[in-house]
């Protein structure tokens, strides 16, 4: 008589993991099916030429975040060298899913937690966040941590052992937060309103979180190696102590204080709650201003939020005190300590013609607001399914549950950077940039966008690096002028004396002239700063850049015709497509500087509209 064969073992889950497990995967098929595929504007192409090259990015330098970011690049490498570095964003952001949904589980159970985690995920800034390089997904999923660690430490049961362990893993993620990021900071209140509930704190606990503090700010260290080993890419130039300091404390900028606002504090309150307008079902009407749809699901989202808080309230008032705490941190709180302006888009009769608006719009600062407002959204459903389970079959009951997808299945669309013409602009822009130079040339940049490209495909790509990038918007750091006299564009007495942006334009142009090199300035500069380089002289549109016309009065503008042909020849066809509805404004501001090169004549308004001309 034979043996039955032995079953086979199976794999399963712990029922405790099954959740988190889940929601990550979710988010990261989402994030990974709408991730940049390689560069991107704003931040993002510096930040990875500083994980590529090891070098500095601006103050504050977030050296923990470029470790790890070199890291992600070589682990996926085979993704490309943008792409690879953006995993990082999309891995992490998908983990901080995960950590939310095992703190969701407890609270509300496991198709509820699934769901909240989800629904938080596919916030619009928490999304953006994820699918390109940027620091925000990464401090998402500290924060996340540093949550889950005070919400284990205040548990009932939870031996005095464990719980100080948990507490001193809050003290150290808070303390990594000045290497990597402060944002992570924002979730100190909830932790710590989480963590409350215990014995008392001794003082052996005390030192013990003083060496942890010291030792995850010691990473700030690494920014003095970095910079000895020569990086191209080095803002700050942290030589010294003090130049460390500065670096750190972010003095390169005008940072402004609590006192006195940069607008009433009701109007940055405003900004921040359409802000939130776009986080639902931004989809639903991809523009900036509300819509009756888009508000009324948005408003709809608070009052699952509301509900979601009461719940768990009353579950563990510790737990609901700690996410209220969490919700006021992560948005009214933000937005008192930052102090910020009016976003770029927000406005209308309550602001001053003339007022001075943010550079871009600044919801990544409330990403932690956001997101946990999606995880109490999500415990406002569980709730009511809960709630119709007593009522009715458990399959209808849990029908409520699917409405958490609204969020997946709204932004989908607007939050893919994929489509053409974003997916393939930042590249494109870049290299028709450094083309229009000519050999050795000098080129002056406006800003972010028309620089940060530039440095990644010279200093990673090693493209037409014989151009030399002059940020204009960075002329007013001393570092940054230190480096320009290192390549003979400024004298050595205008590193430490500061003679106003005219006399150091001024004084660039003429140390690349004697030196030889031909000077060009970027269309995205200002007609004002253009006219101060050389006020002797007038300009001629070459496409994507001027080039100085002695032959023209000054002030005045010609065509080079020639040049604007070769220029126009250059562009594909395909940058200038219609750009998909809900795109970011950069997107639109390159592709208008693009069609600079499709100038024909003086009367065209392009000239004026896009390409700063008289």
């Amino acid at each position: 008589m034979t043996k039955p064969p032995a079953p086979r073992a199976r794999f399963q889950l712990p029922p405790s993991v099954m959740a988190p497990v889940l929601a990550m995967v979710v988010l990261f098929s989402a994030y990974l099916a709408t991730a940049a595929p390689d560069l991107t504007f704003w931040d993002a192409s510096e930040l990875v030429t500083a994980a590529r090259t090891r070098g500095i990015p601006h103050p504050p330098g977030t050296p923990l975040w470029v470790l790890m970011a070199h890291l992600a690049g070589t682990v996926f490498a085979n993704t490309g060298p943008a792409r690879a570095v953006t995993m990082l964003s999309v891995l992490a952001s998908a983990l901080a899913g995960g950590v939310g949904a095992s703190m969701l589980r407890r609270w509300i159970g496991s198709r509820g937690a699934v769901v909240g985690a989800v629904l938080a995920g596919t916030m619009t800034t928490v999304w953006s966040n994820a699918t390109e390089t940027e620091v925000y997904a990464v401090s998402l999923l500290c924060s996340a941590l540093m949550l889950a660690a005070g919400e284990y430490a205040g548990r009932p049961g939870v031996s005095d052992h464990a719980r100080q362990r948990a507490r001193a893993l809050i003290v150290f993620i808070a303390a990594i937060a000045v290497p990597l990021h402060l944002s992570v900071l924002v979730a100190v209140p909830a932790a710590v309103v989480f963590a409350w509930t215990g014995p008392r704190v001794r003082w052996i606990d005390v030192i013990g979180w003083g060496a942890l503090g010291l030792l995850g700010m010691s990473a700030v260290a690494t920014l003095p190696l970095m910079y000895a080993a020569g990086p191209e890419l080095a803002s700050g130039h942290p030589d010294s102590l003090r130049a460390l300091v500065a670096l750190l404390r972010r003095e390169q900028y005008d940072v402004a204080g609590l006192l006195p606002r940069m607008a009433p504090l009701w109007l940055q309150l405003a900004n921040v709650f359409e802000w939130a307008d776009w986080q639902i079902a931004f989809g639903v009407h991809p523009f900036p201003t509300p819509s009756v749809p888009r508000t009324l699901l948005t408003l709809a989202f608070v009052w699952l939020a509301v509900l979601g808080l009461r719940t768990v309230w009353r579950r563990e008032a510790r737990v609901g005190r700690a996410m209220l705490v969490l919700l006021a941190s992560g948005t009214l709180g933000v937005a008192c300590w930052l102090n910020l302006r009016a976003g770029p888009t927000f406005g209308g009769s309550f602001i001053p013609a003339g007022a001075v608006h943010e550079a871009r719009e600044r919801d990544y600062f409330f990403v932690l607001g956001f997101w946990s407002w999606g995880l109490l959204a999500g415990a406002g459903l569980a709730a009511i399914s809960a709630a119709l389970a007593k009522r009715l079959p458990a399959p209808l009951a849990a029908l409520p549950l699917l409405l958490g997808a609204v969020p997946l299945v709204a932004n989908r669309t607007v939050m893919d950077r994929t489509r053409a013409p974003i997916a393939m602009m930042p590249r494109t822009y870049a290299r028709l940039l450094l083309d229009a130079v000519p050999q050795r040339g000098v080129l002056l940049a406006g800003g972010d966008n028309d620089t940060f490209p530039l440095w990644y495909l010279q200093q990673v790509e090693d493209y037409r690096s014989d151009v030399t990038v002059v940020t204009v918007p960075l002329l007013g750091a001393s570092w940054y002028r230190d480096a320009l006299a290192t390549r003979r564009l400024l004298p050595p007495e205008a590193v430490e004396s500061w003679v106003g942006l005219e006399g150091t334009l001024r004084s660039v142009m003429i140390h690349a002239t004697d030196d030889g090199r031909d000077v060009r300035v970027s269309t995205l500069v200002p007609r004002a700063d253009r006219e101060r380089v050389d006020r002797t002289h007038g300009w001629a549109l070459q496409g994507l850049v001027y080039a100085p016309s002695a032959s023209t009065p000054a002030g005045e503008i010609v065509l080079d015709a020639p040049a604007l042909a070769r220029a126009r020849e250059q562009v594909p066809l395909s940058v200038l497509a219609p750009i998909p509805v809900g795109a970011d404004p950069a997107v639109a501001q390159i592709q208008a500087l693009l069609r600079c090169t499709q100038v024909q004549r003086i009367g065209d308004p392009l000239l004026v509209s896009s390409c700063n001309a008289p």
